[in-house]
């Protein structure tokens, strides 16, 4: 980085430096803002992403079970439940797909969504789970809407939960935070790989956290940008309005058949999808025409054991959860997602609809029948839950690790910088005259298109900035 003129000498500041330094501002707000999102994430990601295993420790006597002969039918199993509670409405089902394991039946009863283990051997009631209590689920809470229930009207955009916005608003803005972090990371004074690639452990002071910060931020910075924009994907502004309207099951494919007013995602329940995520949007077919294909043969009774047999027979021989005809239109609905852990391959995601009445199939939606899109979500929503197996569970982790190291360095390169015993958030100065604010609007008027929330965001910040911050002079030298 090019070294300060004097100012008696009538030269200004050469460009580099005022660009690095408008560049650090930049870092620094978006920064301020992130950072507790980031960690946030990290941490709720690392609950989310090792789930199956902490759930297999804390509901084992109810997960797990001895192997004792025959399996039970699978609507014994179900009417077992139904006895153990005869007042909630029965949800859907998932049969054991190993040996050792438990039946699982969702229910609702008296507002509360519980988890039933049923024993397919004895049809013994194993024990109930409250939804709401499942780390899990409150970890997805958090991760998701930051267990806000406000929801708030934005022009064009209409009613957004809060929480979802302000992490939509976080997640748009670590595209800007990495940008900026490169620029400021890339060595400019031939240093060698110490403190570029490796950081330098010898150093003290600011120049260690430094390292600590800007080498780590280097190797995830890939994972950061990916993390960010699969998780936007599910964003009430980035994700409803951007990605998931073009990549959803185009429904024409099924006109033959009719369909209700709901959509598949109410089949899902609070913090637990069913569906996946292409499929949301759709609309649920409904039961009692003559459409769709052959099935369940005729002659056969239409009920959980058959349903469960045929997409066995047709190629779903994994975890999968069935979701119940609900009043006299309702399907079968078979899931077998990555999104819900049925799989741990999206390419094997499948799910289909058959008539109760006549056992014909409504639909049945794999991988091929997504669009290029939706199979770039569907896979990259696998990646982002680390569902691919061991290998991508202990990558993630490492990224996550990895990031609250950088994040924990940037507080404490921060706290060495700030003025000591005044109060001053302490950020980098604006550099004067510096002739870039054509291509800074540039830049917020492209992150408004890309993302719409952060890019607003940024642009309330400028106008903050040129406005108040910088024509106040007590405002001035508190963040200064």
């Amino acid at each position: 980085m090019t070294s300060d003129k004097s100012v008696g000498s009538g030269i200004s500041e050469p460009t580099p430096n005022r660009l690095y330094l408008a560049v650090w501002r930049w870092h620094f707000y978006a920064g301020i803002y992130v950072l507790p999102f980031m960690v946030m994430l990290a941490l709720t990601g690392l609950v989310i992403l090792f789930a199956p295993q902490i759930e297999d420790v804390q509901y084992r006597q109810m997960m797990f079970v001895s192997s004792q002969g025959q399996m039970q039918p699978h609507t014994a199993q179900l009417e077992a439940v139904r006895r153990a509670y005869p007042e909630a409405t029965l949800q859907r089902f998932r049969p054991t797909n190993a040996p050792n394991r438990s039946a699982q039946v969702a229910l609702e009863q008296n507002g509360r969504e519980l988890t039933v283990f049923v024993n397919p051997y004895t049809l013994a009631v194993l024990g109930e789970v409250d939804n709401a209590s499942r780390w899990e689920n409150i970890a997805t809470s958090i991760h998701g809407t930051l267990l806000l229930q406000k929801e708030v009207s934005l022009p064009w955009v209409g009613k957004v939960n809060l929480g979802d916005l302000l992490i939509e608003i976080a997640a748009s803005l670590m595209v800007l935070l990495v940008v900026t972090g490169l620029y400021l990371w890339w060595p400019r004074d031939r240093r060698g790989v110490y403190g570029t690639l490796i950081p330098r452990f010898s150093v003290r002071g600011r120049t260690f956290w430094k390292d600590l910060h800007s080498v780590p931020m280097f190797w995830v910075s890939g994972a950061v940008l990916f993390f960010a924009l699969s998780g936007l994907a599910w964003t009430g502004i980035w994700g409803d309005r951007y990605v998931q309207a073009w990549n959803t099951f185009p429904e024409q494919m099924w006109n033959d058949v009719p369909k209700s007013t709901q959509n598949l995602e109410s089949l899902n329940r609070s913090g637990e999808k069913l569906v996946p995520w292409n499929l949301e949007n759709s609309k649920l077919p409904v039961s009692g025409s003559m459409a769709g294909k052959d099935g369940i043969p005729a002659g056969t009774p239409v009920n959980l054991d058959t349903v469960i047999q045929y997409v066995r027979d047709n190629g779903v021989n994994y975890g999968f959860w069935v979701a119940l005809p609900q009043g006299k239109e309702g399907v079968w609905t078979v899931s077998a997602s990555s999104m819900s852990r049925d799989v741990t391959d999206a390419r094997k995601d499948r799910t289909l609809h058959i008539d109760q009445y006549s056992g014909k199939v409504l639909a049945d939606i794999g991988w091929a029948q997504y669009g290029l899109g939706a199979k770039a979500m569907a896979a990259g929503i696998a990646l982002h839950m680390g569902t691919y197996g061991w290998w991508s569970q202990a990558l993630n982790a490492v990224f996550c690790l990895l990031i609250l190291l950088a994040s924990a360095a940037a507080v404490a390169m921060w706290w060495i910088r700030r003025p000591a015993g005044v109060f001053r958030l302490a950020a980098p100065p604006m550099p004067k005259n510096l002739p870039l604010w054509k291509a800074a609007v540039a830049i917020i008027l492209v992150m408004v298109v890309l993302f719409p929330a952060a890019g607003a965001t940024l642009l309330l910040v400028l106008l903050l900035d040129f406005l108040i911050v910088q024509r106040i002079p007590a405002i001035r030298r508190a963040l200064g």
